[in-house]
């Protein structure tokens, strides 16, 4: 006879109802022995006994094998696993960050400082260009997507180099846009006098203006300590570079303080004259170089709004794009190995095969490397460990409904259409199941289901959406909270999900799309049908007209489809045509009315005109 298994400890912690259930899978399939399930699951016995045990959390592909044996629902219960995983890696994250303070090789979500320079990989071949493009202009304009790595590369590259030391000046506004590297290295530090370039950053905020008083006197505080060295990249000129410049846009409101910053850096950048600003001295150099930090989507406008900042940098632009695999293998083991620590193979294969085809993807690779770091076995980081933290979906979910439950109703009503249209889009319509997508392994393809899963890099069809397609009001407010969070990324004129994992990760973007499958299939419909008539020069043959377009406009009305940008367009194109069909019709109704009234007094005519002459025989 087996001996019975030992009971649960009391309680009601999620690993303890986790392991609960799944003895209760094991009793429903008939109780069979452990020696017989793992059988079924080619699987040992003790790791099986293990995983329903409810004292540490089994892997994943021994938590499948278990379901599998027991004929649960594989797909369910891997969501189960992702979402357990990734509460327990929170728990253990808050237990261990005091830990960790000053030793973790890398910085999790947030963007690399100049303290970070000597844990900064992956990048030096872009940082050769930036540099040599900096000694070459005066002005250069550093363009990239969200999430491509900006701020790090001229925080923790640009200034470290030119700097000769980590620490860096950082100035900004009354708005609180400090600069980060002042928040980690203190407010002015800088190298001893002669250590190398002077250099100061800011980020606009909402004073614009004042960030740059404060940064360059600061810059000429700086210079006047300096010993100039001709010799440097920048013929000994001080460096000014403004990071996240698209702020201009999202952050400051007066036109007109925007409008002065922008002359201000090109007035800089060629050596003109500096004035004062809000009562503050300053003290400026007589010329220096500017780096000019912003987001692709927003570079455009910047430019084309502002002709001067755009002739200053014509020749001087700089596009930050994903990196190269390679470069994504050195971002990856390189801190390791400083820190003495070593990445598994298959953890490393599986982090750059999904890393290199996700836009955006570097914050989410940082914040899964620490959390897989403060997880490693020994000194080791492992697919285990990446597993345990729930990977790129679990950060991912835990962010989207934390930033969902902090918006306004009317925000999350907004939030809402877009993560349904990007959601729609990715997915083509078809709902995949729990946990299917990175990481599925089908019941017969002949593996072990105790063999570690790797995700795979089928993503699906990625369908990037237009940014003009979210121009309702309100909703590109909402949009840049969602870039900020690393949710969405934008890239000058498209807008995608930042991991094509979301709609699969997120419980909450998963019902949604579950309730409005038929919607969203009309909805992509409508989208295409707009885009296909803006594209063949707004044909009026392509509009929809009669019953179709009855029903769709009754269905934006009640909020079932959302129209914005083309498709606006294309629904407002179509009503004029159907209202100038109509009067159309009344007019073809009305001269076939006239003719049949003129038909019937010729008739009435000629038929009075024969009783006369019969009258008169």
């Amino acid at each position: 006879m087996p001996r019975r298994e030992s009971p649960l400890d009391p309680g009601d912690a999620p690993l303890l109802r986790f392991a609960g259930d799944l003895r209760a899978l094991r009793e429903r399939a008939g109780s069979p022995p452990y020696r017989q399930l793992a059988v079924r699951a080619h699987c040992s016995a003790a790791s099986l006994s293990v995983a329903a045990g409810g004292r540490r959390l089994p892997s994943l592909a021994v938590t499948l094998a278990y379901v599998q044996a027991c004929g649960g629902d594989v797909r369910e219960w891997r969501h189960r696993w992702q979402l357990l995983a990734a509460e327990l890696a929170a728990e253990a994250a808050v237990r261990r960050r005091a830990q960790d303070a000053g030793r973790a090789p890398y910085p999790g979500g947030a963007a690399f400082e100049a303290v970070d320079a000597e844990r900064f990989f992956g990048r030096e071949a872009l940082l050769d260009r930036l540099v040599a493009l900096l000694a070459e202009r005066r002005l250069v304009i550093l363009a990239g997507p969200s999430g491509a790595g900006k701020s790090s590369l001229v925080r923790a590259g640009l200034l470290a180099r030119l700097g000769g030391s980590p620490a860096v000046a950082a100035a900004a506004g009354r708005s609180g846009a400090a600069g980060r590297s002042g928040a980690r290295g203190g407010p002015g530090r800088a190298p001893a006098p002669g250590g190398g370039v002077p250099v100061a950053l800011l980020t606009p905020g909402e004073r614009p203006m004042e960030a740059y008083a404060l940064a360059l006197a600061r810059l000429g505080q700086r210079a006047g300590e300096a010993t100039r060295d001709a010799s440097g990249p920048t013929g000994g000129d001080p460096v000014l570079v403004v990071d996240q410049g698209e702020q201009l846009l999202t952050r400051c409101r007066d036109a007109a303080e925007r409008a002065r910053f922008l002359d201000a850096l090109v007035a800089t950048a060629a050596g003109g004259p500096v004035e004062a600003w809000a009562g503050l001295p300053v003290r400026a150099p007589a010329r220096c170089r500017v780096v000019l930090v912003v987001r692709s989507d927003h570079s455009g406008p910047l430019l084309a709004a502002y002709p001067g900042l755009a002739d200053a940098g014509r020749h001087g632009v700089l596009a930050v794009g994903r990196p190269a695999p390679d470069e994504l293998r050195r971002a990856i083991t390189e801190p390791a190995l400083r820190a003495g620590c070593t990445v598994e193979g298959a953890l490393l294969a599986v982090l750059i095969s999904t890393a290199a085809q996700q836009p955006g993807a570097l914050p989410l690779l940082s914040a899964a490397l620490l959390e897989t770091w403060r997880r490693r076995s020994g000194n080791a980081l492992t697919l285990a460990g990446f597993q345990a933290t729930g990977g790129f979906e679990g950060a991912l979910a835990r962010t989207a409904e934390t930033l969902y439950n902090g918006l306004e109703a009317a925000d999350r009503a907004r939030a809402r259409a877009v993560f349904l249209r990007l959601g729609g889009e990715l997915l083509g319509g078809e709902l995949p199941g729990p946990g299917e997508g990175a990481g599925t392994m089908a019941p017969d393809d002949g593996l072990s289901p105790c063999d570690e899963l790797v995700p795979g890099a089928d993503e699906g069809t990625r369908k990037p959406v237009r940014r003009a397609e979210f121009d309702d009001p309100g909703v590109p407010e909402v949009m840049e909270r969602l870039v900020r969070a690393r949710l969405v990324v934008v890239d000058r004129d498209t807008v995608e999900l930042s991991h094509h994992a979301l709609p699969q990760a997120w419980p909450r973007l998963r019902g949604w799309l579950a309730e409005g499958q038929q919607a969203l299939g009309e909805q992509r419909r409508l989208t295409a049908a707009a885009r296909g008539w803006a594209a063949a020069d707004r044909d009026p043959e392509l509009l929809y007209r009669g019953v179709r377009l009855e029903e769709l406009r009754r269905r934006v009305a009640a909020g079932e489809l959302a129209a914005a940008g083309v498709e606006r367009a294309f629904l407002a194109a179509s009503e004029r045509a159907a209202a100038a069909d109509r009067r159309r019709a009344q007019r073809q109704n009305l001269a076939v009315a006239s003719v049949a009234a003129a038909g019937g007094a010729l008739l009435a005519l000629a038929g009075g005109s024969r009783i006369r002459r019969a009258w008169r025989w």
